[in-house]
């Protein structure tokens, strides 16, 4: 799957904003788990022909609905993974600009859960509010 969403990356290229740039695997890593994502995530960081080494990296999957030994979630909901290019991580240990966790909560504050850190971190939103998270993400780094 890795190698399909790569050759995807390259024919139609990540979206981008001023400050992030993202991709949605929607459901092509379906009965993987949803920690693959950020897997990938890393790994594109080290993509230079694909990725922008002054912008976050963001990737969306969506989650699966049901939880093993937990149940069936009432709602739909996705998993966004961020990293940072090593490019970006020199800004963030200086303080010029905020890190991956914290950038996250931020942004899905009232509607997600983030985790993390400075250079790796996920959030859980409701499916329906990933343009909202990707816009008030975009709007924190200028503020």
């Amino acid at each position: 799957m890795n190698k399909r969403l790569i050759a995807r990356l390259y024919r139609k290229r990540l979206k981008e904003t001023d400050h992030i740039q993202w991709f949605d695997a929607g459901d092509m890593y379906k009965g993987m788990g949803t920690k693959v994502i950020g897997q990938f995530c890393s790994f594109l960081s080290y993509q230079r022909q694909l990725i922008k080494p002054s912008k976050y990296i963001f990737g969306i999957v969506n989650m699966p609905p049901d939880i093993p030994g937990w149940g069936k979630l009432k709602k739909a909901f996705a998993k966004i993974s961020v990293r940072v290019p090593r490019n970006m991580q020199t800004l963030i240990s200086q303080g010029k600009t905020l890190g991956a966790v914290n950038l996250l909560i931020k942004a899905s504050k009232g509607f997600g859960v983030a985790d993390g850190h400075e250079y790796a971190a996920n959030v859980v939103i409701p499916i329906d509010k990933k343009e909202n998270l990707i816009r008030n993400a975009e709007e924190i780094p200028s503020a």
